[in-house]
């Protein structure tokens, strides 16, 4: 089983863009697609991840130093050391009982499945980091297996469940039909957008502010576009940190690009992705009437849409000043900060049909729960990486923002505190 998990990792390391066609040119041999079908649709697949990865990165290379310029000029200090989500997930594929979590939840998947309790074929091997990470903040608070197994479990089966409830969303909204999302760290959010939306539908005048994409281009025509979104907040994110007039219209430039280009390469990642979803849903449907099957992939998609990229931007000088500013935080959230601001907004800004506004509003809210959860999770968080063999300094605490948006996991380790022996 070791040699099983090092070739999880190993294939993991490649990244999506490597990782995500072996997973489906290996499925699609398994379910007998067609190999010329197969073929085409796990390239084209690897070529769209690459084509995200590098509009994405383009982004986060063009506005770190700004941010990091604000963080000088704003002041800001904490003392819990942040030190960015692959160190999170390295520390967390090292843990000892990573298999068995595996076996677990794939046997959970599968037992599912059967008893038709999910629809969600989970095929994104990656995603079952966050279900290690439930088991491995149990056990190194409780070390008591059965609990650490329980905890991964319970996650993994309320992220199937999850995945289910927001299907329909993922079809209507971010136009993927046939798809699911169960990673944990992400449609956690889910229920709270769900809940925020009841919520704006009550309050008299608010309800009817309209600040989705579609309304604000009609009302401002080109000016209004995701294009010229991408300008304006570009310029706020250079004018915020003191950049000279250049440097402002450069990452104008590079924001305006992220806007337009993340899609695009999701159209990419769709066109090979369709027919080897189709194909396998439509065999196991016919298998097994009745179910209509989803296949659960990674939730890097979500991304990938103007709204969400929009208020992730004006996430990122938010999230600076929430970190400082809100009681209980002790994390500054410097290395992931643009990709987990888009990260968070995916779900509020789903559920609130591309709202801005709405979508900005719940964000908010929940990057304030992202950063508590992290701050809280320091102590546990260090000693996870400690064992997975990383050095960490006598008195130093590390978390991560990606540790922060695992609400579910956290949830769930502080319950299983009230059975340790």
């Amino acid at each position: 089983m070791e040699m099983v998990i090092k070739g999880l990792q190993f294939i993991a390391s490649l990244g999506p863009m490597v990782m995500m066609p072996i997973i489906i040119f290996v499925i699609g041999l398994i379910f007998r697609l067609k190999i010329s079908t197969l073929f085409r649709s796990s390239i084209l697949v690897g070529v769209g991840f690459a084509g995200v990865n590098m509009a994405v990165g383009f982004f986060i290379s063009g506005v770190s130093e700004p941010i990091q310029k604000m963080v000088g000029f704003w002041g800001l200090r904490t003392d819990i050391m942040d030190v960015g989500w692959p160190a999170r997930a390295a520390a967390t594929w090292s843990f000892p009982m990573a298999a068995v979590v595996i076996l677990a939840v794939l046997g959970v998947n599968v037992l599912m499945l059967v008893i038709k309790k999910t629809r969600c074929v989970m095929v994104d091997f990656w995603s079952y980091n966050h279900f290690i990470f439930t088991a491995a903040l149990v056990w190194y608070s409780t070390h008591n297996a059965i609990l650490a197994i329980t905890g991964a479990v319970l996650t993994a089966v309320i992220t199937f469940k999850l995945a289910d409830w927001t299907a329909p969303l993922a079809e209507s909204y971010f136009g993927l039909p046939g798809v699911s999302f169960p990673t944990s760290n992400s449609v956690n959010f889910a229920p709270i957008a769900w809940l925020m939306e009841k919520i704006y539908n009550k309050i008299p005048g608010f309800r009817d502010l309209n600040a989705n994409p579609e309304h604000i281009q009609k009302r401002f025509g080109v000016f209004g576009e995701p294009l010229f979104m991408g300008i304006v907040l570009g310029s706020l994110i250079g004018i915020l940190a003191k950049e000279s007039v250049g440097n402002i219209m450069i990452i104008a430039m590079t924001t305006a690009s992220a806007m337009i280009l993340v899609p695009k390469m999701m159209q990419v990642i769709m066109e090979g992705l369709m027919p080897f979803a189709n194909g396998i849903r439509e065999i196991l449907n016919n298998k097994f009437q009745g179910n209509n099957f989803t296949i659960g992939i990674d939730a890097a998609l979500t991304i990938a849409n103007p709204s969400v990229i929009a208020v992730g931007i004006l996430m990122v000088p938010t999230t600076l000043i929430m970190a400082t500013v809100l009681p209980g935080n002790r994390l500054l959230p410097l290395p992931d900060i643009a990709y987990m601001s888009m990260w968070v907004a995916a779900w509020p800004v789903a559920f609130h049909k591309g709202n801005i506004i709405r979508g900005y509003i719940t964000t908010v809210i929940c990057t304030a729960l992202m950063l508590l959860v992290a701050a809280n999770m320091a102590y546990i968080h260090t000693q996870l990486a400690i064992a997975g063999g990383f050095e960490i300094p006598a008195g130093t605490l590390i978390s991560t923002e990606d540790a922060g948006t695992h609400l579910l996991s956290w949830v769930l380790w502080k319950l299983s505190l009230l059975f340790k022996f």
